[in-house]
């Protein structure tokens, strides 16, 4: 299990979105996020979730 954390820009890139997009997500709640003090971070394999649950599946 990875516990590795992504800040906004890390997220952003692995995304391959801006960081506004990404922060409009984060307002809207569209994308699950940790909150630690003022930082945002979030966790690798949810962002691996995430990705999977918005795949397109063509057969």
């Amino acid at each position: 299990m990875n516990n590795a954390l992504f800040n906004i820009q890390e997220t952003a890139s692995y995304l391959r979105i801006s960081t506004s997009t990404l922060y409009r997500w984060v307002h809207q709640k569209k994308i699950k996020f940790v909150k630690i003090g003022s930082r945002v971070l979030f966790a690798q394999e949810t962002l691996e979730e995430f990705i999977k649950s918005k795949t397109v599946n063509t057969e």
